[in-house]
């Protein structure tokens, strides 16, 4: 190992990451993360939706109170739609130019 640290050195970026510090309020957050606890809490901490819901483009899960219906005016589902339409169109239009 060169005498030179940098920034971009991942090694002792890495390192650095793993080491517990006494005074550090994220350690809590960062031990429940690492051991992969998939309960019902969500990604700040707090509980999370257990159930089916549509996807949205931000891929936000619903809050823990929502009763299941979308009061939306649908433009989630247009845009999924126009997006899975567009890479269908390209697809097809790749395959026509491989059976030429």
């Amino acid at each position: 190992m060169g005498v030179a640290r940098y920034a971009d050195d991942t090694k002792l970026n890495e390192e650095l990451k793993e080491r517990e510090r006494w005074n550090d309020p994220m350690a809590q957050l960062l031990a429940t993360k690492k051991s992969g606890s998939k309960g019902s809490k969500s990604k700040g901490g707090g509980k999370s939706y257990q159930g089916a819901f549509e996807p949205n483009r931000y891929g936000i899960r619903p809050g823990w109170r929502w009763d299941g219906v979308d009061r939306g005016n649908g433009f989630e589902r247009k845009w999924f739609a126009a997006r899975n339409k567009a890479k269908n169109r390209e697809d097809l239009e790749y395959h026509w130019q491989m059976d030429e």
